[in-house]
């Protein structure tokens, strides 16, 4: 008979590695494990306290699970709690204080191991109480060692101003590093216990207790309670399932869980294996439910034990799980098809009761509209959220809306699961270099953000040249984008040497003239053709001198470059102050010009403002009409290979074409 006074524990071998540490390397079923302990012991209250996030360290913090259950004689420790796997099945049948029995294994007792190295659990009942230790370093043997290892214990009075009976478990040193996310914590031991046992034993974290762990949904089946449904078999199975309008962040809340005797067997997400191939696959994470078989764990010989010691997972392969697991493969496959179905509907739903998305919708031809919605739902049927969704449903429209500039919808459809219909898309789209021409319109764009900037410039009357690092100016603005001034420019790069050199011949000059000195210079150059530029600022009237000194420049450039085509452009802001004559002159000399800003943002604005209505999707302007009958046209002519225009095209008009540019006219 065992020694009244003392307690030993029996440990064979790595027992406590592989049913403690390596068992339970998750919080969630750990703790689970714990709060079954407290149903099994009749507990009707169980109190987990738990470090917060900010005070969370793995050597000062703890972990306690107390219950108000039955408790513990000294000898009842001695004699059943410290025997790891005794089955208390064997002696209490399948129920115990007018509940089903949770445990079965009789190793739940080392979850603790999981959390932490040293586990303190004191338990009382009856007046007396008994604390004692289980430390892991003390209980890890080797492989082939068996031990009976002596438990350190106290006996003591039970706490003050608690109940008559009950237990607390306290562990420390924690194993993990990271901080609790209680709130999550809470969601995941909710979902792994059933209403009815969180309705007959409360469970509370730190002082709160679970909540429902179902998150909102839009569609619940039934709608309350649950559904039953009878196996052929004959054991009874009760099942509930609904669809969340967001995508359900928490993986623990994703899919179907099992309970068996009020408490999770199968851990989701689960879908009892067919998600991979199901119709409808991307509803998984949009889909919640709970499947209750008793059944499962009805018997009490070891036997008949399908489920984990962890409880995470069911062995599927086993004769009397096969019926309840074709039933759920059916359910799966429904649900999840039901699911994408629904959603797409909503999603439809949704843009056809969009004013502005059912506005442009309806403009387009009838075949194509149909084919819109029939994308709009599969797309809503996607694991996509739902604001990226109505940005994919309006870039969806605007592959229709642009089909002039992009024929590739017809094709659609087919990509992804039609091998040839995906190489059809491929080849046109390198066909038509829908990669190139969105490259060209980024640019456009660009030149078009560009331009409002310029306009702000003439507005704050912007210098010639910065006075400090990163002052707009018109130096910069010019050199950088040439095309401002004229659009076959965009090949000239700024030429700094001339740039240099014409500052070094005007800084010589002697002058105290402090407008004067309000000016630059710029060069320009490519392919043996030189532009030289003397820029005054927007509110600036060139004189006399300043556009006899250009010619001068240019004269004195021409002798070091002799080859090489010189043009010369003044840049100023009203009318220069020169003379009848001399003005004529530089109107009818070729290579020289005088530029007044205000004619060069306006001249510029014209030449690309009518790509405006492209890069912003104004279908309704005039100049998206003009560019699609430019477009229209110019496949005509690649497709015959001839640009001869039959007698009933004569009297069309394309329209207004891209660049409406006379080089010199300004003013």
């Amino acid at each position: 008979m065992p020694n009244s006074d003392k307690l030993t524990f029996k440990v064979l071998g790595r027992t406590l590695e592989h049913f403690g540490v390596q068992m339970y390397t998750q919080r969630p079923p750990a703790l689970a494990e714990l709060v079954a302990n407290g149903w099994d012991a009749g507990a009707h209250n169980v109190d987990l306290v738990l470090p917060r996030e900010e005070d969370y360290s793995p050597d000062s913090s703890t972990i306690e699970i107390s219950d108000d259950g039955t408790g513990m004689t000294f000898e009842e420790v001695r004699d059943e709690y410290l025997v790891l796997g005794r089955n208390p099945r064997e002696q209490y049948g399948n129920e115990k204080y007018g509940r089903r029995i949770m445990g079965r294994k009789g190793i739940g007792k080392l979850a603790g191991f999981g959390l932490a190295a040293e586990i303190e659990v004191l338990t009382w009942r009856d007046g007396h109480a008994t604390r004692f230790w289980l430390k892991r370093d003390q209980l890890r043997l080797k492989s082939n060692e068996v031990k009976d290892i002596d438990i350190d214990f106290k006996r003591e009075d039970p706490p003050d101003g608690g109940t008559s009976h009950g237990t607390i478990v306290l562990l420390s040193k924690l194993k993990h590093k990271t901080p609790i996310k209680i709130e999550d914590l809470c969601t995941s031991l909710a979902r792994r216990f059933s209403r009815t046992v969180r309705g007959r034993m409360e469970i509370r974290v730190n002082g709160d207790t679970l909540p429902d762990p179902t998150p909102k949904l839009t569609f619940r089946f039934p709608e309350e309670g649950f559904a039953e449904v009878s196996l052929p078999s004959g054991e009874v199975v009760r099942y509930w399932y609904g669809f969340s309008p967001e995508t359900i962040k928490l993986r623990e809340l994703q899919g179907f869980i099992i309970l068996v005797n009020g408490r999770s067997a199968q851990a989701p997400p689960f879908f009892f294996g067919v998600e991979s191939t199901a119709s409808g696959q991307h509803s998984t994470k949009y889909v919640i439910g709970e499947v209750e078989a008793d059944f499962v764990d009805a018997a009490a010989d070891d036997d008949s034990d399908v489920i984990s010691t962890d409880r995470q997972n069911i062995d599927w392969e086993e004769e009397n799980v096969l019926q309840l697991k074709l039933w759920g493969e059916s359910l799966s496959r429904k649900v999840l098809a039901e699911c994408a179905r629904t959603k797409g509907e909503e999603f439809e739903n949704w843009a056809l009761n969009d004013p502005d998305y059912s506005e442009r919708l309806n403009r387009l031809d009838r075949a194509s509209k149909k084919q819109v919605k029939s994308f709009l739902r599969t797309l809503g049927s996607a694991e996509v959220e739902s604001h990226r969704s109505r940005d994919l449903a309006s870039s969806l429209l605007r592959a229709y809306e642009y089909r002039h500039f992009h024929d590739v919808v017809q094709d659609i459809v087919d990509v992804g699961h039609d091998p040839e219909a995906l190489q059809r898309l491929l080849v046109k789209l390198t066909d038509w270099k829908v990669l190139e021409s969105r490259a060209v319109l980024e640019v456009i764009n660009g030149r078009l953000q560009i331009i409002d900037k310029f306009e702000s410039m003439l507005a704050n009357d912007a210098p010639e040249r910065a006075g400090r690092v990163g002052v707009d100016n018109m130096h910069d603005l010019l050199a950088r984008h040439p095309w401002i001034l004229n659009p076959e420019w965009q090949i000239l790069s700024e030429e700094k040497r001339i740039t240099t050199l014409m500052r070094v011949w005007f800084a010589a000059e002697e002058t105290d003239d402090d407008d004067s000195r309000r000016i630059d210079f710029l060069g320009l150059s490519a392919d043996r053709r030189t532009v030289i530029i003397e820029i005054k600022r927007p509110d600036h009237a060139a004189t006399q001198k300043e556009v006899s000194r250009l010619v001068e420049y240019k004269d004195k450039l021409s002798q070091s470059v002799p080859d090489e085509q010189i043009q010369m452009v003044l840049v100023c802001g009203r009318n220069p102050k020169i003379t009848p004559s001399e003005l004529k002159l530089w109107e009818r000399e070729e290579n020289r010009e005088i530029r007044f800003w205000n004619s060069i943002c306006e001249k510029t604005k014209r030449t690309y403002s009518h790509y405006r209505a492209l890069l912003e999707s104004d279908i309704d302007h005039p100049d998206f009409a003009s560019a699609t009958r430019e477009v229209m046209k110019t496949r005509e002519v690649i497709e015959r290979g001839t640009v001869h225009r039959g007698p009933e095209e004569d009297d069309r008009r394309l329209g207004r074409q891209d660049i409406e540019y006379r080089e010199g006219e300004d003013g």
